[in-house]
């Protein structure tokens, strides 16, 4: 092959990585808060069962199902998307546990639940039976804290803890996400996020933010973390910069308590009935 012929062979390979790239990069960008239309009167709204008039944690399980949990029990309901509708229950453990339980996510077929306490109960198999084993871990997080948001982050193979209260000594003026590494089921000493109220106020004219969930978008890796008490929505990306952060309409969102996102790129978000029925919220990509 003559030289001219393997510079010009190069050039292609080259030109087609960087086009790759380009793609991927664009395809990502396209999921930031602009690609959703979070206080848009015709998204699909849906009620749901009494069980949840209280619902606190979201977990995606299928495409058109979700795992939910009221703050009281630990009993998990799965729940059918396009109809709220429950499909099944799942009682944990052998005797009803009662904790303010404050979120939920799912490691394979490994269920996790967290109070606000900071203690994390195991579920493995979860789905295998109605009564399952569990095992209680202790965090290191305490009821000060306040943990009120639970997520997997497979990148680091860990589960992410949003704090609605004390951010922990020398965080102050901050919210805290901690990370709790589930090789060595250890929680990291520094937290993975630490979120400036001061910043959200200067440049979202957002004044306080407490979270209550957290969710990790499947396509573009960054996180999106939610807040009941002045009904705002964040997204931050895996290095901890905030992107986005957008006021929820009351009208709408009467106390946004959970967050999930289905594989398709859709959000969900389950509020409290404040007195009325629980309800979840889904926010397909405009």
């Amino acid at each position: 092959m003559s030289t001219n012929l393997k510079l010009h062979s190069l050039k292609i390979t080259i030109m087609f990585f960087i086009i790759l790239m380009l793609s991927n990069c664009l395809e990502k960008s396209s999921y930031k808060f602009n690609s959703y239309n979070l206080n848009k009167k015709n998204n699909i709204k849906i009620k749901l069962p009494e069980e949840l008039n209280e619902i606190s944690g979201l977990a995606n399980v299928e495409d058109n199902h979700i795992l939910a949990h009221n703050d009281e029990e630990g009993i998990v309901y799965k729940i059918k998307l396009s109809s709220g509708e429950q499909v099944n229950k799942f009682i944990l453990g052998n005797k009803l546990i009662r904790k303010d339980f404050e979120g939920i996510a799912l490691v394979k077929d490994t269920l996790f639940l967290v109070t606000s306490k900071g203690i994390l109960y195991k579920y493995p198999g979860f789905a295998d039976e109605k009564f399952t084993e569990y095992e209680k871990i202790k965090t290191g997080l305490k009821a000060e804290n306040n943990v009120e948001g639970l997520c997997y982050d497979e990148d680091t193979k860990s589960l992410l803890l949003a704090c609605k209260d004390k951010p922990g000594k020398g965080y102050k003026g901050n919210k805290a996400v901690y990370s709790l590494n589930l090789e060595k089921m250890r929680l990291e000493s520094k937290p993975r996020f630490l979120i400036s109220i001061k910043m959200l106020k200067d440049k979202f004219d957002i004044k306080e933010f407490s979270p209550s969930g957290i969710a990790k978008h499947p396509v573009s890796g960054n996180f999106y973390i939610i807040s009941a008490n002045i009904r705002a929505i964040i997204e931050i990306s895996p290095d901890g910069k905030i992107l986005a952060a957008v006021k929820l309409n009351k009208k709408y969102h009467k106390q946004p308590e959970g967050i999930t996102m289905l594989p398709n790129g859709s959000l969900i978000i389950a509020d409290e009935g404040n007195g009325g029925k629980g309800y979840i919220t889904i926010v397909n990509r405009n």
